[in-house]
C-alpha cells in the first residue's frame, strides 16, 4: 500500500480559493450561525491526577462562534462554515502540564486539529497558559444533486448507523457517548457519493484520505473507503450492509430496524479484521419510545453496546489493548470497557423548557455517569442550557478512578455547566 498523494499547505489553500471562486457568482445565499458562551467548573478529589497538575476545582469558559454560508443553484449546492473555538481558564494549563508529563492520553480534550486531514484549514492561535483557540473552516464542499446521483467533494460530514449513543457503523468521527452538544459534527475532507434506486433503496460511498502523522503524506494505510447499502424488506424491515477498508483493516457490517409495539428497535453489528490478528465484533441495539403522561410529552430510550476490543479488567485500563489504544488516539472510541448499558428520558415540562436525564454504565466494573440537563428556549433565537455530570464508581474503575500509581488516579470529576446560545 503506497502513497496516494502529497499536498503542501499552499495547495490546500489553493483548493479553498478555487472552490470559493467557482461558487461566488451564485445568487440566493443563505447566511446564519451561532454564538455559544460556555461556563464550566469541575471538582476533583485531591488524589486525582488532575488536581496534582492543576487546581482541585478548575473554572473554565469557552466560546464557539460559527458563521455559515449555504447556497443551492439548480442541481448544485455548497456549504461554507467558518468557526472560532476558544477555551480560557484553568484546564488548558493543566492539559499542557499533563502533556509534558506524558499523560495527555488519559485526559485529552483538545480542540480540533487538521494533522490527519487532507487539507490544512485550521489555524491554531492564542496559546497561553490559560488560553487555547483555533479558527478553522469546518464545512467547505461543492455538491451535485441529480435525480438519482448525489456527489459531494470537500469538507463535510456523513453519519451512518442506528445507534443513539454508540455508533459502530460510524467509524470515521463519532460523537463521544457523553457529549452534550451534538449540534455540529466536526467535518472531514472526503468524496461522498450516493445512488438512489427506483425501488427506494440507495447505496452510499465514502473516500476519506488521511495523512501519516510521521511523514505528513497522504497514504492509503491511513485512509478509508466505505460502501453502505440501505434497503427495505417487506415494507417492515429497514436494513444496512456495510463494507469498508478503514486505515489498514477490513470492516463488514449489518444493521436492521423495525417498529415493535409502537417503539422503534434498532440493531447494528460490525466485524473488523484486526491488523494485530483476530476479528473484533462490535454491536449496538436500542429501543426508543414517546408517550404522554399527566399532559406532558415524554421520550425515552435504552441501549446496549458491546466493543469487542474493550477491556474487561480494570487493571488493563492504563495500558489497553493496542487496537483499542489506536482508536482512542484517533477519536473513534471514547470508552475503555467492553459492555455498556445506557438509558435516558426527556420530559417536556413546558413548551419552552425540557428536562433530560441520562445514565451510562460500564457493566464490568460497576462504574458510570449520570447526566442531568435542562434546556430553556429563552427567546426565539436564544437558548439557555445547564447540566450536571455526576460520575460514580469505586477506585479501580473507569469512572471511579484508574490507578496511575499507589497514590494517584485518573477519573472524571463532578462538573457543572452553563451555556448561553444565540442563533442568527
Amino acid at each position: 500500500m503506497g502513497v496516494l498523494t502529497a499536498m503542501n499547505s499552499k495547495a490546500n489553500y489553493l483548493f479553498s480559493l478555487i472552490l470559493c471562486t467557482s461558487i461566488a457568482s451564485a445568487e440566493d445565499w443563505s447566511f446564519g450561525g451561532h454564538l455559544k458562551s460556555h461556563l464550566a467548573t469541575t471538582h476533583y478529589n485531591s488524589e486525582n491526577i488532575m488536581a496534582d497538575y492543576g487546581p482541585e476545582s478548575p473554572l473554565d469558559s469557552s466560546l464557539d462562534l460559527r458563521l455559515t454560508a449555504e447556497n443551492r443553484w439548480g442541481a448544485w449546492d455548497t456549504q461554507i462554515h467558518y468557526e472560532i473555538l476558544a477555551r480560557y481558564g484553568d484546564s488548558p494549563k493543566t492539559q499542557r502540564a499533563l502533556a509534558d508529563a506524558g499523560l495527555v492520553g488519559i485526559t485529552n480534550t483538545g480542540l480540533p486539529q487538521d494533522k490527519r486531514r487532507l487539507f490544512k484549514l485550521t489555524d491554531e492561535w492564542g496559546h497561553t497558559d490559560k488560553l487555547d483557540a483555533v479558527q478553522r473552516l469546518d464545512r467547505l464542499y461543492l455538491g451535485y444533486n441529480g435525480e438519482q446521483l448525489v456527489m459531494r467533494a470537500g469538507r463535510q460530514i456523513v453519519t451512518w448507523g442506528n445507534g443513539l449513543i454508540f455508533q459502530p457503523f460510524d467509524i470515521f468521527s463519532p460523537f463521544s457517548p457523553l457529549a452534550i452538544d451534538k449540534e455540529y459534527k466536526t467535518g472531514d475532507d472526503m468524496l461522498y457519493g450516493q445512488w438512489l434506486f427506483n425501488s427506494g433503496d440507495d447505496i452510499q460511498m465514502i473516500l476519506l484520505p488521511r495523512r501519516n502523522l510521521d511523514t505528513n503524506d497522504v497514504e492509503s494505510e491511513e485512509s478509508s473507503f466505505a460502501l453502505k447499502y440501505h434497503g427495505r424488506y417487506q415494507e417492515e424491515w429497514d436494513f444496512d450492509l456495510l463494507a469498508a477498508r478503514h486505515f489498514d483493516e477490513n470492516v463488514l457490517g449489518f444493521g436492521i430496524s423495525k417498529d415493535v409495539l409502537e417503539a422503534l428497535w434498532r440493531f447494528d453489528i460490525t466485524a473488523t479484521r484486526l491488523k494485530e490478528g483476530g476479528t473484533a465484533i462490535a454491536l449496538v441495539t436500542n429501543m426508543d419510545y414517546s408517550w404522554v403522561l399527566f399532559e406532558h410529552n415524554f421520550y425515552g430510550y435504552i441501549e446496549y453496546f458491546r466493543n469487542g476490543i474493550g477491556e474487561t479488567q480494570p487493571s488493563h485500563y492504563l495500558s489497553p489493548d493496542p487496537a483499542l489504544q489506536k482508536r482512542l488516539e484517533r477519536g473513534e472510541a471514547y470508552t475503555l470497557g467492553r459492555d455498556y448499558l445506557t438509558s435516558g428520558v426527556q420530559i417536556e415540562i413546558t413548551p419552552l423548557f425540557n428536562f433530560y436525564t441520562s445514565w451510562l454504565a460500564n457493566l464490568h466494573d460497576s462504574s458510570g455517569m449520570f447526566q442531568l440537563r435542562g434546556i430553556y428556549d429563552w427567546t426565539e433565537n436564544m437558548q439557555l442550557i445547564g447540566w450536571l455530570d455526576l460520575p460514580y464508581g469505586e477506585t479501580e474503575s473507569e469512572f471511579g478512578g484508574i490507578s496511575i500509581n499507589s497514590s494517584q488516579y485518573s477519573a472524571p470529576g463532578e462538573s457543572v455547566y452553563l451555556r448561553l446560545t444565540y442563533y442568527f
